[in-house]
């Protein structure tokens, strides 16, 4: 009321109020002409209108929707974890009574995989697992045996020679023990275990006395175990130069552990199980093996070098007692040297050698051992062809008949004199040097002779080696020497025909070559010079 009473009173005045519209005006509006500007020539031309402030508004829009989109994305991820969490829950639930549901129905009986002499007792109540093991028990005691057999022979064991009891109450309890323990988490991985691995008990027992058992395998035990032996070397033959050794075969040995069989036994009565038991002793290698062995023995080399058969019977002799009684068999040490001086020794008549020439400073000459030098030279060639280390060796003043130029090698022993050979075994094992005079196969005759000289020793692998000789350089010999022979030994008169002494012979100069005759691979040794030698002449001295 008071609000229209002011409206009135506004009106009323003849001042319009607030909030006034007049009315319309019913005279039509002129049209007034076209005033131009009076300001326009001296205002600054206006900016045109620039739509940019829209992009703002765009960016804004842009930002509210990475928000919201935000927003949504964490929305979800809050919804699939609260649905993962729920997830898990059920399945812990599940996963619970899943639990629950396998231990309760193992209340009251025993569990799964759980045996007692043998028998499964899993489903079974106490009272009856008892009457199951005692029923077992009783039946099978009186007829109890156990056989241990070996070979064709065996030993038997009764019930009776065993003092063992039986703990079925015990045993039982033991057995019920397995996945009744514990809260429901424990039993349940006790009966997956169970599952995987059985419980297995037995219920006799020993009593304390155990000797009845500890004799009998006692005495199986005296019967099989046999200690391993070793291959050796039993002895040479030095008469057989096929292969001088003898050897004695390896024994395997054997041992019986006789802890199992004892558990075997201790089972079979548990479970009133007879029947035979085989015993199977490990077996014990022997430490050296024949055919390992031998390979310390095996031929590392072989020299033969023929014996003139004009040679004399003594020095044929020689020969044979130097090998036959000094050298034949002999035996070197790793690192220790063969020198054939010392193991020869002196050549004299005491000592059994025999008057023969021998070459004494370029001259022929007659001396006690005459033809050693023929068994030197061959041990030296099988000495190189071994592999083995030269220390000492002289070749001849000149070329001997049993030899290539280079492969020779002289010795002599006196008081004042000594021309040794010698070499050293550098290998790991034994060296053994066999040596004879034998009948030469590739020639006919009573006396065509060879020596031969084998060395044994650590196997070589694949090689075999021999000797080469290349002459390098030959050296015409100078004009003959004429002597007289006041003596009337080779020629008396002067007329006669000069008797030849010795013939003249030329000079050389040699390399010597080791060779591999399976590879082909040559290796240079040395270079041997041999002097020329003039012819002597004797002649006579007398007239006619």
């Amino acid at each position: 009321m008071t609000t229209q009473r002011r409206r009135n009173t506004q009106q009323s005045s003849g001042v319009p109020g607030r909030g006034y519209v007049p009315p319309a005006s019913q005279e039509p509006v002129r049209q007034q002409p076209y005033q131009p500007n009076p300001y326009s020539a001296q205002m600054p031309p206006q900016t045109m209108y620039n739509p940019r402030p829209m992009k703002q508004n765009k960016r804004k829009n842009w930002l509210v929707w990475l928000v919201i989109a935000v927003l949504a994305v964490v929305i979800v991820m809050i919804g699939t974890s609260v649905r993962r969490m729920e997830e898990e829950k059920a399945a812990a639930r599940q996963k619970a009574e899943e639990i629950h549901a396998k231990v309760t129905s193992a209340d009251g009986v025993f569990c799964s995989g759980v045996y007692v002499d043998g028998i499964h007792l899993g489903g079974m109540t106490p009272q009856q697992a008892k009457d199951a093991v005692e029923t077992q028990v009783q039946q099978r005691s009186g007829n109890w045996y156990a056989r241990l057999t070996y070979g064709e022979n065996w030993k038997l064991i009764t019930a009776d020679m065993i003092n063992f009891t039986t703990d079925v109450n015990g045993v039982l309890q033991q057995a019920w023990n397995q996945g009744h323990t514990g809260d429901e988490n424990q039993r349940y991985a006790d009966m997956l275990r169970l599952e995987q691995t059985p419980y297995q008990a037995y219920t006799a027992q020993p009593s304390g006395d155990t000797r009845a058992i500890d004799e009998v395998l006692a005495t199986v035990k005296s019967l099989i175990d046999t200690p391993a032996q070793d291959a050796y070397l039993a002895g040479v033959n030095r008469e057989d130069l096929s292969y001088p050794f003898v050897f004695t075969d390896e024994v395997y040995g054997l041992v019986l552990d006789t802890e199992p069989l004892r558990l075997k036994l201790y089972q079979m009565v548990s479970t009133l199980e007879s029947g035979d038991v085989e015993i199977v002793p490990d077996r014990i290698e022997p430490a050296v093996r024949k055919a390992d062995l031998m390979k310390k023995y095996t031929l590392r080399a072989t020299a033969t070098t023929r014996i003139h058969s004009s040679s004399p019977e003594n020095r044929n002799n020689n020969i044979r007692h130097a090998f036959n009684d000094f050298i034949n068999g002999y035996r070197l040490e790793p690192g220790q040297s063969f020198s054939f001086n010392k193991t020869v020794g002196m050549r004299t008549q005491e000592r059994g050698f025999f008057p023969a020439d021998e070459i004494v400073s370029g001259e022929m000459v007659e001396g006690y051992g005459g033809g050693v030098c023929q068994a030197s030279t061959t041990i030296y060639q099988a000495a190189l062809c071994a592999g083995l280390q030269i220390v000492t060796r002289q070749p001849h003043s000149e070329k001997v008949k049993y030899a290539e130029l280079g492969q020779d090698a002289t010795v002599y022993l006196s008081k004042n004199r000594n021309k040794d050979f010698v070499f050293k075994n550098t290998t790991n094992s034994d060296i053994w040097i066999f040596a004879t005079v034998e009948k030469d196969p590739g020639r006919k005759g009573k006396n065509n002779l060879r020596t031969r000289v084998d060395i044994y020793g650590e196997d070589m692998g694949d090689v075999w080696y021999k000797l080469e000789s290349v002459i390098t350089e030959t050296v015409d010999p100078p004009e003959p020497e004429y002597r007289k022979d006041k003596k009337s030994q080779y020629v008396t008169y002067q007329d006669e025909k000069p008797y030849l002494y010795s013939e003249a012979q030329p000079g050389y100069k040699v390399d010597v070559y080791l060779v591999d005759s399976r590879s082909g691979n040559k290796s240079y040794l040395y270079t041997d010079e041999y002097s020329p030698k003039r012819a002597v002449y004797y002649q006579g001295v007398k007239t006619r």
